[in-house]
This record gives structure tokens, sequence and C-alpha cells, in this order.
């Protein structure tokens, strides 16, 4: 098994990736900063490497010789800070140095962890080769770090992914994200406005990231750009009401074409070229993970066993 450095180890998509190859029995150093929550990676903690972010960390990864790098860790993902060029730039030079980790320490393969919105907004069937047209600062700077990844890795002989993630759900997310955040509101209010919500998503469960990552670091493939997503669609508003219907059917929702509290674009994709690369079977995995015993009082947990309800009978495509 691969000795396997992760950035952003204490996130959403970071902690998942770590606890799945864990399981698989890869040896895990995870980059942490002070202040940081450890709660994720609990179940982890006595069995992976944590480094602290301080002093002269960079020499401290490349002592311990990692094979594989994972860069998922990001700054200004937040709402505010999207569109704010100072936030999103800082993400170029923590890149150089994860880079130069990958270099030192004789790694064979870096993974980096892009996005949808390096596509901009679209409408309709789209693949690696749609042209990356981002609307915001966070996309852009993630097309830049792309080619920064491509062009470092060539010239040092470094095998590298660039995984385009789409949109991910776990009980796990933050409660400011799309599905704990409406349950929340369903729970404690009687009503919202929203858009028509004819915009689709294909939502993957969060721990097939980890399912997708550790097939690369396993299996030879070819470097480039990788879309990952769910295989399934689901429309914006077939997706709210079913969480209102059981959360709280007498919850109101209001079409308000003017509404901003849902984000206007089409998520669709093919994942064929992750598929025929790395063997990708559906991952889909809703039947396998679905909870046997329900306990949700928690808000975010509530909202972890609707998404699953609401696909778990959608097929695999």
């Amino acid at each position: 098994m691969a000795k396997v450095f992760i950035t952003g180890i204490t996130g959403f998509l970071g902690s998942s990736i770590a606890r799945y190859l864990v399981d698989k029995g890869h040896d895990i150093i995870g980059l942490y900063r002070h202040g940081s929550s450890l709660q994720l990676l609990e179940s982890i903690e006595n069995k992976i490497t944590l480094v602290l972010q301080e002093n002269d960390w960079v020499s401290n990864i490349i002592s311990h010789k990692p094979h594989v790098v994972i860069h998922a860790a990001w700054a200004g993902v937040g709402h505010n800070d999207r569109d704010n060029w100072d936030s999103q730039l800082l993400n170029i030079d923590y890149l150089k140095q994860v880079l130069t980790i990958g270099k030192n320490s004789g790694a064979v393969k870096f993974i980096g962890l892009g996005s949808q919105a390096e596509y901009g907004t679209f409408n309709g069937m789209i693949d690696e080769h749609y042209p990356a047209s981002p609307k915001e600062a966070y996309g852009c700077v993630k097309v830049i770090c792309t080619e920064f990844v491509k062009q470092y890795c060539n010239y040092y002989d470094i095998n590298w992914y660039w995984l385009r993630l789409f949109s991910f759900y776990g009980k796990e997310e933050s409660e400011r994200w799309l599905i704990p955040s409406m349950v929340k509101k369903m729970l404690t209010e009687k009503e919202m406005d929203l858009t028509e919500g004819e915009q689709k998503y294909a939502y993957l469960y969060v721990g097939d990231l980890g399912l997708a990552i550790n097939n690369i670091i396993v299996k030879p493939g070819r470097s480039g750009i990788y879309n990952i997503s769910g295989s399934s669609l689901i429309k914006l508003r077939d997706l709210v009401e079913r969480i209102r219907d059981v959360v709280n059917k007498s919850f109101t929702l209001n079409t308000n074409n003017n509404s901003h509290l849902i984000l206007i674009y089409i998520l669709l994709k093919d994942k064929c070229f992750y598929r025929c690369e790395f063997a990708w079977s559906c991952i889909s995995i809703l039947r396998t993970n679905f909870p046997s015993h329900f306990h949700y009082f928690c808000l975010i947990e509530i909202s972890h066993f609707m998404l699953l309800l609401m696909l778990l009978d959608m097929a695999c495509v």
C-alpha cells in the first residue's frame, strides 16, 4: 500500500478521503493548522500521522517521503470569498509548496481537487473537453492551478490527476451547504422562496470520492483532468420538495424567479473518461450505504438520510 500525504484532511472532503484510504491499508500523513477541528478524524486519528502546519512543515512532510500527494485544501470556499481575488490567489503559493513536497519526496502521483466551477455556467451534458469558462475568482484560480499542476508535474515526470468535482453529500457536510441548510430551514421556519428549480444535480456520496481516489492510487492511468460526479440526475425543485415532504409537509415553497437563495446552473456530466481509464463501475453505492438504524436527531444526519432515501432507487448508468 502507498504512503499518502493529504492537505485539507480536517475538512469534509479530505477527512472522508482519509477514512476510506485508511480502511484500504494506506499510510496517511495529514496536514492541519492551529485551531482546526479534528472532529471528523476522530475515528482514525490514532491510525494516521498528523503534522502541524508551522515553521518548517514542508521539510517535515518531505522527510516522510510520501508516494502520493492529495491536495484537498483550499482557502476561500465560503460564499463571501469566492469572488475575492486576494483570498483566492493565496492558493497558488500554497500549491507551489505542495508541489515542491511532491517533487522533493519522490512522489509518483499528484492528485488535486478541482471544481465544476471551472466550467462556469452551462446547460446540457458536458465532458472534460468542455471549455473552462469560470464566472468568479474561485473558478478562475482553480483553472490557473490546473495548468500549474500540469506543467510542473510534466516537467518533473510526476503523474498528475486533476479531479473536477461536482455535487457531493454526506452527513459530515457543513450546515451552510444546500441539503443541510434546507433541512434546517424547514425545521425552524414556515416558508421560503426559491426559483423554478429546473437545474439538475448529479449528486455523489462523499465516501465514493475516496473510492475514486483509491482507484487512481492503485491502478495505472493517464495523467489529466477527470470529472467526478454521481451517475443519476435530480432536479433541484424535486430535491427540495422531497426534503420538505419528509421533514415538514406543512412548509411552504414559494416560487420566486428573483430569488437568490438557490444558485442557478445545470450540472450534468459524463463520467466516461474516468470510467474508461480506471475501470469505474457504478459507485453510487447508496444501497450499501443506506443505514440500518435511523437515529437522526442531528440536522446534518437528517439531511444525509434524506438524500439517501431520495436517490436510493435511482438507476446507475
